[in-house]
């Protein structure tokens, strides 16, 4: 697990989810492992990591994901990120994709102003498996895209 500010704390926490969620039986190396609530910050559900404990790193999603698929018999197939024939309505919807994308880096920006720099996740892109680190260009470009989100409404 790689851990930033708080590693410790979503340790526990994440013992603690891991605790009520057993049917019968937790084991630990240690006698204190088996009391987390003891020590973590909050085992209030909704407040654990800050409302993001188990959020996958958004800064490795990315917009789209139209599916093109083609037979040996010369048959293809189309379908959107949404599951969307090319034929049915929605299948291309230019307003939800500037909204769906614009929520996406608004919270991707918010993430690595939260998080920092270096991401919260790994990533197996090409075969190479390493965990990302935005630069501090990319960091200011994020601090900047969440004040242009916060100077104006959220579009809908």
């Amino acid at each position: 697990m790689h851990c930033h500010r708080n590693c410790e704390d979503e340790v526990l926490q994440i013992n603690i989810i891991t605790k009520r969620r057993a049917y019968r039986y937790i084991a630990a190396a240690e006698q204190e492992w088996l009391y987390p609530e003891r020590r973590v910050s909050t085992n209030h559900w909704r407040k654990l990591g800050d409302g993001y404990l188990l959020m996958p790193e958004p800064r490795l999603i990315h917009m789209g994901g139209e599916t093109l698929i083609g037979y040996k018999g010369g048959g293809s197939e189309a379908f959107s990120e949404y599951g969307h024939k090319p034929w049915q309505q929605g299948y291309k919807d230019e307003e939800r994709d500037r909204r769906e994308s614009a929520a996406l880096y608004r919270f991707q920006a918010e993430w690595a102003t939260t998080r920092g720099p270096t991401f919260t996740a790994l990533n197996s892109e090409f075969g190479q498996r390493r965990l990302h680190e935005d630069s501090p260009e990319v960091m200011k470009i994020h601090r900047e895209e969440l004040k242009k989100y916060r100077r104006r409404s959220f579009p809908r």
